[in-house]
């Protein structure tokens, strides 16, 4: 395992993000599946889940979301889960690569988390354009504020609002 001191500051927050969102997830809807894809590999648990495993095919080292999984309800897959985690501060391009990951994966939760807040440019512009919505399924992207201290996204640092 590679120390954390020589990580590249986005890698060293995907296992903290992995455990809360899992844990979050875990405790609003009972049994999630929550692994990191951020280097383009996907464990067979998640490519078993994925319906529409062409996806697969536009994903790689290249471009793939930093963290993916799913909601396992009572008679199957209930909802995907896609993450991508920044280490700075939050671009719209960010918000538009969120919305990508969740579109191919028809994620009802796709999710941008930072350790910075989200840019008041960005509220704005959601506000005024609506730029979080994702046109395909009608469902948003969520971006959360991460905090190292308790490694945790407080729920009133969500935008627009929390997803659990």
């Amino acid at each position: 395992m590679v120390a954390k001191s020589k990580q590249e500051p986005e890698e060293a927050l995907y296992e903290p993000v992995r455990q809360f969102l899992h844990s979050k997830f875990a405790a609003k809807f009972g049994n999630c599946y929550l692994e990191i894809t951020a280097k383009g590999h996907f464990e067979e648990t998640l490519k078993r889940a994925v319906r529409h495993d062409i996806i697969f095919a536009f994903l790689g080292k290249k471009a793939s979301p930093d963290l993916a999984g799913f909601i396992q309800g009572e008679f199957g897959i209930r909802d995907f889960i896609t993450v991508e985690v920044k280490p700075g501060k939050i671009t719209l391009q960010d918000v538009y690569q969120a919305k990508l990951y969740g579109d191919l994966f028809n994620a009802k939760y796709a999710l941008l988390v930072s350790p910075a807040s989200v840019p008041e440019e960005i509220k704005r512009l959601h506000q005024n354009l609506s730029v979080l919505y994702r046109f395909m399924s009608g469902w948003r992207v969520y971006l959360g504020q991460w905090q190292d201290e308790p490694n945790e996204v407080v729920e009133n640092n969500w935008f627009p609002e929390s997803p659990f």
